[in-house]
């Protein structure tokens, strides 16, 4: 064969392959297609129908007896399954806010100091110097002029050789620089505190300051966790609610939600709702004429404080206050964070130098506590960054807040202390909002309070009232009557309570009641002021017990008596089914997808009678609590010695003659 004809065959022979080739890989690309597609139903399979069998139908929720569980309010809550949630576990930096050099500041009982918190030969190392001399610093002081802008008064400069930097004690605010080779290194925001001017006091009419051996009263720290549900705070701050746990407390299962964060907080601070207090303030140029509840307290003595992490989300109208509105306020020092030395992080994280503005509101309590172990005090802090927008955000602030509460602690503070831990409501937008889970967290604030071991002694019945209110539907209005208790503990008295009480069922319920004393079980959203779209109490329906969804409900109910008996079958018979004798539906008035089921039902062989809460979703199923046996066992069990299931068994041999 010829060369050419070589070539030739060749030529025309490649086309043939390429095309072969082509429709091989036409079939493996269809192949692959629907081994893919093959897969993803098997997933889908095993997603939707076997994990929701075995996962969502078997999520478990907290006891109704836990929450409330009342005739005129049954109020129950899923519980937290974080395995439904790890995707929305990200990482999150816990130092957003870097920077080259820091510095800290603090006072002493005559002078206020910087501290330079860096080792000078690791800052040469980083801007190749030889000495400290070469940076240039200064600090400018600023005193308030309102609640949006500062006053400059002068400016110095400081040697950054010294560890120490002596600042005038006139000095509240500073804002500290420093320059290498003309380029700013450092640019931070330091405040101080001062003690109580005891002249300007007289000057307004108040009393003296009540000294922290005073025994007829009790000092008041609200501690503000913006978007925090009650599981979400166990959730995200373990190592926090841990310690606080550990500490004489009661978490007011029933707290409710009354609306936006406006809405839900005016009633603690004021006493009045939202839309009052909204009509209160048109009309006025500064909120100085706002009834806020720590006036009453500076009435009687107390030294007052007052601030937030942020400025653009305050809980505060827009005027502002003409005059600080308590004695120690951290918004002047913010403000000018706000408007000199503002880094924003991403995710709604704002530092102030190496501090995040949330770690700027810790230190703004570190150091009004020397002044606080003095006086009496009511303290309201309130952190939002973060918390309010990112499911995960919590966990970056949990150690802070452990050492934070653990200080306070140490120091004394809490010995005659009330600590209010609260929120506004849960989160109330993202992935986790959209849930069933996350509709109805967001309707269940936290409200944990903290009180010291010897109230129980002092005031016996007024704190077993405030146990027994953790089971019933309460609101800030509520904290709100409670907190004026304390500048006169006299009303919490035994005897007080008994005449206070009886004067409570005399008369029709008051908005706001004393958590001190009993709140009525009768209570129900319509009495206690909560809007009907965040009312978590439900209502009851007769259902048919022929629905599909009861039975679905029912055969939940056998499948898990049998998950217990598993290992005990034999001697014990696997039960069915047999009938559903009856079923009462509860749901809230305003949600339509959430309903719980009061199954019973009958089961063979040997016609056990079970009783079980079941929650439905729409899609999932989700026992609630035990399941009850509700007639006699009888000498069906005898083959197990099992008090935990004996009540489920029906023993093989029961059915031989």
């Amino acid at each position: 064969m010829s060369s050419f004809q070589i070539r030739h065959d060749v030529r025309f022979e490649n086309p043939l392959r390429q095309r072969t080739d082509r429709k091989k890989c036409e079939l493996n690309m269809r192949c692959l297609f629907l081994s893919a597609f093959a897969l993803f139903t098997a997933g889908y399979y095993f997603m939707d129908v076997l994990v929701d069998f075995r996962t969502n139908e078997e999520q478990q929720v907290v006891k109704s007896s836990s929450l409330v569980d009342k005739k005129e309010c049954r109020l129950l809550t899923l519980t937290s399954d974080d395995r439904k949630w790890m995707s929305l576990w990200g990482y999150i930096r816990e130092d957003l806010c870097g920077s080259h050099m820091h510095l800290t500041s603090f006072s002493t009982d005559d002078d206020n100091y910087l501290k330079r918190q860096i080792v000078p030969d690791f800052l040469i190392s980083i801007f190749w110097s030889e000495s400290l001399r070469s940076f240039e610093c200064k600090y400018h002081v600023v005193e308030r002029q309102s609640d949006y802008h500062n006053r400059p008064l002068y400016t110095r400069k400081f040697n950054l050789m010294r560890e120490y930097i002596t600042v005038e004690p006139t000095a509240d605010i500073i804002r500290a620089e420093c320059y290498f080779n003309g380029t700013n290194i450092y640019n931070g925001v330091h405040f101080y505190l001062r003690p109580q001017d005891i002249k300007l006091r007289n000057s307004l009419g108040l009393p003296p300051l009540r000294s922290v051996s005073d025994s007829h009263s009790l000092s008041v720290l609200i501690v503000g966790l913006d978007s925090m549900s009650q599981p979400h705070f166990a959730r995200t701050m373990a190592q926090t609610a841990n310690f606080l746990f550990s500490l004489p407390h009661v978490e007011l299962k029933g707290f409710h939600r009354l609306g936006s964060t406006f809405e839900s907080l005016m009633p603690l601070l004021s006493g009045l709702s939202g839309s009052e207090m909204a009509k209160f303030v048109s009309t006025l140029e500064k909120l100085d004429n706002c009834p806020f509840i720590w006036k009453e307290f500076r009435k009687a003595g107390y030294e007052t404080a007052l601030g937030e992490d942020n400025i653009d989300k305050s809980v505060f109208p827009g005027q502002g206050f003409e005059e600080p509105p308590t004695d120690h306020y951290l918004r002047p020092a913010l403000i000018e964070m706000w408007l000199k030395t503002r880094r924003d992080r991403g995710k709604g994280i704002h530092c102030n130098s190496k501090d995040s503005y949330a770690m700027v509101l810790r230190d703004f309590f570190y150091k009004i506590i020397p002044h606080h172990r003095r006086h009496r005090f009511f303290t309201f802090l309130r952190w939002t960054q973060g918390i309010d927008h990112l499911f995960n955000y919590g966990r970056t602030l949990d150690t802070m807040f452990l050492e934070m509460f653990r200080h306070a602690a140490r120091s004394g503070l809490l010995k005659n202390t009330l600590l209010l831990v609260v929120s506004n409501h849960g989160l109330n937008s993202g992935y986790f909002y959209e849930t069933v889970q996350g509709k109805v967290e967001g309707n269940l604030p936290l409200a944990l309070l903290c009180y010291p071991k010897w109230m129980e002694e002092s005031f016996p019945r007024a704190i077993a009232n405030l146990r027994q209110n953790s089971h019933r539907l309460v609101t800030s209005y509520d904290l709100h009557a409670t907190l004026l208790d304390l500048p006169r503990l006299t009303s919490i008295e035994d005897r007080s309570i008994e005449q206070r009480s009886f004067g409570l069922a005399a008369q029709d319920l008051p908005r706001g009641i004393s958590l001190f004393l009993p709140v009525p079980s009768t209570r129900d959203c319509s009495s206690a002021h909560v809007p009907s779209k965040y009312c978590l109490c439900q209502e009851q329906a007769k259902v048919s017990p022929t629905e599909g969804y009861v039975l679905r409900a029912a055969l939940l109910v056998v499948r898990t008596i049998n998950r217990a008996l598993q290992k005990h079958i034999p001697p014990c018979h696997k039960l069915e089914l047999k009938l559903v004798l009856a079923v009462d539906e509860w749901s809230p008035p305003a949600e339509k997808n959430y309903a719980e089921l009061l199954v019973r039902l009958v089961t063979t062989p040997g016609d056990g009678e079970f009783e079980g809460v079941v929650t439905y979703t729409g899609h999932e199923l989700a026992l609630n609590g035990p399941i009850l046996r509700k007639n006699e066992v009888g000498n069906d069990t005898y083959c197990i010695d099992n008090y935990l299931i004996n009540m489920y068994c029906f023993c093989q041999r029961s059915l031989e003659p």
